[in-house]
């Protein structure tokens, strides 16, 4: 699959306004973001985004895309991780991200550096590694689907693969509450 290549926005047109951001209280917090590709089984031709708290595993902020992450998918996934964190998140910037090493990520570097949030660039992301495939055991186990009809309904005739997208993206929803939930049982 190509990746499509862009230079990175900026500004009110895109999700990572620098302004907005710099109004959020930071935090001494350490999140964990990366994008991977879903396995052939749940859709392929997928990728998962995440962003996980270092300190237990949450999940702040996740999408699903039909396309190879670019810079813009990572600037997105990171200020919804600040603006409108998943669950009871508080809203905020936080003092680090820990990013994979990926060169298409440091045209973001300086624009969060501006925003006193450093990066840490780092082969292994454990937090976000452990949700990862807890997620992807999720999935696969389909004890999502229930919970996805019941909200969504079950539609007939529509096309299949736009159906199964929506469905991952309401199971990825799902994901944070079902975890909290299975870890206080």
């Amino acid at each position: 699959m190509a990746t499509r290549q862009g230079k990175l926005k900026l500004g009110k047109s895109s999700w990572f306004v620098k302004r907005r951001l710099s109004w959020l209280p930071q935090e001494d917090l350490v999140r964990e973001a990366d994008f991977c590709p879903l396995p052939e089984v749940l859709g392929g031709g997928l990728w998962l985004g995440l962003v996980v708290s270092h300190h237990d595993g949450s999940v702040v902020a996740q999408d699903i895309l039909e396309h190879a992450p670019d810079v813009n998918d990572l600037a997105t996934l990171l200020a919804e991780a600040m603006q409108r964190p998943l669950m009871e998140q508080t809203r905020c910037r936080p003092k680090a991200f820990h990013l994979r090493d990926n060169p298409e990520w440091d045209e973001l570097r300086p624009h969060l550096a501006q925003l006193s949030i450093e990066v840490v660039v780092t082969e292994k992301l454990l937090k976000w590694e452990e949700v990862f495939a807890d997620l992807i055991d999720y999935l696969k186990s389909e004890e999502w689907k229930q919970p996805v009809i019941d909200i969504a309904g079950d539609v007939e005739g529509g096309d299949e693969r736009q159906d199964r997208l929506l469905g991952l993206r309401l199971a990825v929803i799902l994901y944070p509450a079902m975890r909290k939930a299975n870890k206080t049982k």
